[in-house]
């Protein structure tokens, strides 16, 4: 499951992966990210934060990885050159962000994988907008 949320009037989206992760909900996410940029609801330069919670499995594989960057490097550009930082802890969870991080680097694109909320915020240069629940 991908849920998210949305902070300091679109500037900030905070990204939660749980349970079962299929691609196909993680490229829906990056569409997602596109239309609530063209309606407005997500600002050009936003910053992201992908964390996983609860994770069951993941049923990604590094095509869909290739895909997703595809599509942000792509029909994602007008958004502007966004930040992600990635929360990963687990081996695999590590291996699939440092393969994204790879695949978008020469587009402008930066990826940050950090070990905690602190350290993702602190790199995405925000207050940690709800410390009840992102500790």
């Amino acid at each position: 499951m991908v849920e998210r949320e949305i902070f300091y009037k679109g500037q900030l989206v905070v990204t939660r992966v749980s349970g079962e992760v299929k691609s196909q909900e993680l490229i829906d996410h990056v569409f997602w990210l596109i239309d609530s940029h063209n309606i407005g609801e997500v600002q050009t330069d936003f910053d992201q934060l992908v964390y996983v919670d609860n994770l069951d499995a993941v049923n990604i594989h590094e095509e869909d990885l290739e895909r997703l960057s595809e599509i942000s490097t792509g029909l994602g550009q007008g958004r502007g050159k966004f930040r992600t930082a990635i929360i990963a802890t687990e081996p695999n969870d590590l291996k699939l962000a440092q393969f994204y991080q790879s695949l978008v680097k020469d587009s402008g694109l930066e990826v940050e994988i950090s070990s905690n909320f602190d350290e993702a915020f602190t790199w995405l240069g925000c207050d940690n907008p709800d410390p009840e629940n992102y500790r």
